[in-house]
């Protein structure tokens, strides 16, 4: 895992930044994913913003671009990923086709946090104990507690909690990031209703 020393995977004047910056200004959204989704290499890569002044005021509105896959501020991989996929499903990003979810399983079993992120965002998808394959011994032991949980689910249905997120969120669609906090619903529960992760599935 990176620390926050570490320098960026792709600093602020390497040709992809300088193809985002400008699929950002162009309000570009396609362009944008496309970029992040096919040549951002690992999937927990940590992409060097310049420090323009919408990053300077705390008050300043992101660019819609922001929040499509450049929320990489804090510089540390374990942070980067998931917050991204998190803030597209909360913005209405499609889900990954469940058929596909082995294939995001191998590509991104060193960063649970986004599997987390992207299991969550289902109301039921079947777990197979034939995806351990797709996990190297390694990279299970360093994140036991959570592929113990998430295995765990091949043999349960999911709770009632989370089917009652499921409902909640469907029925916020797109606007699950604006309608959620307006909530009269404590901050621990508005946070599990935006897929917060927490490390483990229940």
């Amino acid at each position: 895992m990176s620390s926050s020393d570490d320098p960026p995977d792709y600093p602020v004047n390497s040709d992809l930044v300088r193809r985002l910056k400008a699929a950002l200004d162009a309000n570009d959204e396609g362009s944008l994913r496309e970029l992040i989704g096919t040549e951002v290499e690992p999937v927990d890569a940590v992409i060097e913003l310049a420090n323009d002044d919408w990053m300077k005021d705390p008050s300043a509105q992101l660019p819609s671009g922001a929040l499509l896959g450049l929320w990489t501020l804090e510089y540390k991989r374990e942070l980067t990923t998931p917050l991204t996929v998190q803030a597209l499903l909360n913005h209405g990003s499609p889900t990954v086709w469940p058929d596909a979810f082995p294939k995001v399983l191998r590509t991104c079993a060193p960063a649970p946090g986004v599997i987390e992120v992207l299991f969550n965002s289902y109301a039921q998808l079947h777990v197979s104990e034939s995806w351990k394959e797709m996990i190297p011994d390694q990279v299970y032991q360093m994140h036991e507690p959570f592929y113990q949980s998430f295995f765990a689910l091949a043999h349960t249905p999911r709770c009632l909690q989370h089917l009652c997120r499921c409902a909640i969120r469907r029925l916020s669609g797109k606007n699950c990031f604006h309608l959620i906090p307006l909530l009269p619903l404590p901050k621990s529960l508005q946070d599990y209703l935006l897929l917060e992760p927490e490390g483990v599935l229940h």
